[in-house]
C-alpha cells in the first residue's frame, strides 16, 4: 500500500437481498424426519401455492429471505375458537 493510501471498504448495503438456496428453504420447512420432499416443493410451485423465487440465468433457484418470511405468515392462522 503506498503512503498516504487508506484500507477502503466499500460502503455496506442496507438494502442488500438475503438470498436462500433451496437447499436451505427445503431445510427449514421440513421437520424432525428432514427437509421437506423437492416434490412438495415443485408441486407448490407448479399450483402457484409456494413462495415467489428467483430463477437464475444458470437454472439454479433463489428465495429471498423477505419472500420466503411474508409467504409464511400470510400462511398464520389464529386458532380457532380464540
Amino acid at each position: 500500500m503506498r503512503t498516504g493510501q487508506t484500507n477502503r471498504q466499500p460502503p455496506s448495503r442496507t438494502d442488500q437481498r438475503v438470498l436462500l438456496t433451496l437447499d436451505q428453504v427445503l431445510a427449514e420447512l421440513g421437520g424432525s424426519d428432514g427437509p421437506l420432499a423437492r416434490s412438495t416443493w415443485q408441486g407448490w410451485q407448479q399450483k402457484g401455492l409456494g413462495p415467489r423465487v428467483i430463477k437464475l440465468p444458470n437454472g439454479q433457484v433463489r428465495v429471498a429471505r423477505d419472500d420466503l418470511n411474508a409467504w409464511l405468515d400470510g400462511l398464520t392462522r389464529d386458532p380457532v375458537g380464540r
